[in-house]
């Protein structure tokens, strides 16, 4: 058993199963993970050839649906949520797996003089995977318990009830079927002009100079297509691209382990900053 849902542009979800008197889904293609690219050359003498590079190609996905009830008024229905050239989100669950991916719709082919009419939607998705419903949060931030019982506290001697640790270095195993993008949110509980992010595995750095103050808000997007470095600052959103040391590198999460460790100033002030890694698990097919 399955649900497949689809949102359009504007917001708006249609329920494609358990919904017979309407709809019924008759088939669709492009659940299985797609094909590649692969490109060689070839030896100048000699059979065969050498690896140069390889990548997926978009996604498409072909939705077969048989038009029940008022067929004119649900055709038309259609016609509403499924806008050629326009973006939408496919909701995709069965016994395993409770995804989701975007895409562009292609077409929408409905013959009208027919005993039964049966929509085709095609719709295409540049990136070929699809993401976990469930996103995924990681702290580097640990909170440590100091309260405890019995307990007196002696005026003007507070006694904490509990603080933040944070370690340098944090592991976030990526369960995905493929490499993934990240958004790393960093909240400045003090005053830093420094900031190092680092994948131990890979030697790859992210380094921003900048003055941030308490309460400021860093967002650093390394998902492919949205890649940026915002600033929110008393609800304004600020680039700090050009604060970024050159030969930075926008982090992906590779399958398995991944270990990133942090330095805000000179590591006197890491407890200046909390730090979050936020992702989803992505798969090839469902």
């Amino acid at each position: 058993m399955f649900t497949l849902k689809v949102e359009n542009s504007k917001g708006a979800i249609i329920e494609l199963t358990d919904n017979e008197d309407n709809y019924q889904v008759a088939d669709i293609e492009g659940l299985d993970p797609p094909n590649a690219n692969i490109n060689t050359t070839s030896y100048a003498s000699g059979d065969g050839s050498s690896f140069s590079s390889s990548k997926l190609q978009n996604r498409e996905i072909v939705i077969t649906v048989y038009i029940n009830g008022d067929v004119q008024k649900n055709r038309l229905t259609l016609y509403k949520y499924f806008r050629s050239k326009e973006w939408c989100k496919i909701y995709y669950k069965n016994e395993s797996r409770d995804v989701y991916i975007e895409g562009y719709v292609q077409t929408l082919e409905v013959p009208q003089f027919v005993q039964k009419e049966v929509a085709q939607i095609s719709i295409l998705c540049p990136n070929p995977y699809f993401k976990d419903m469930k996103k995924i949060i990681q702290s580097i931030s640990k909170i440590i318990k100091k309260f405890t019982f019995p307990f007196s506290i002696n005026e003007n001697e507070p006694i904490p009830f509990s603080s933040l640790k944070l370690e340098k270095t944090t592991n976030i195993i990526n369960d995905s079927e493929s490499k993934t993008g990240l958004i790393i949110e960093v909240k400045f509980i003090g005053n830093v002009k420094k900031l190092e992010l680092r994948n131990i595995d890979t030697g790859e750095k992210f380094i921003i100079d900048y003055n941030f103050t308490k309460n400021d808000k860093l967002i650093i997007n390394c998902n492919k297509g949205s890649k940026s470095v915002i600033l929110e600052r008393d609800g304004i959103r600020y680039n700090l691209i050009p604060y970024v040391r050159k030969g930075f590198t926008f982090f992906q999460l590779e399958p398995g382990d991944n270990v990133f460790s942090f330095l805000a100033d000179d590591g006197i002030d890491d407890i200046l900053v909390d730090i979050n890694f936020k992702y989803y698990k992505v798969y090839l097919g469902v």
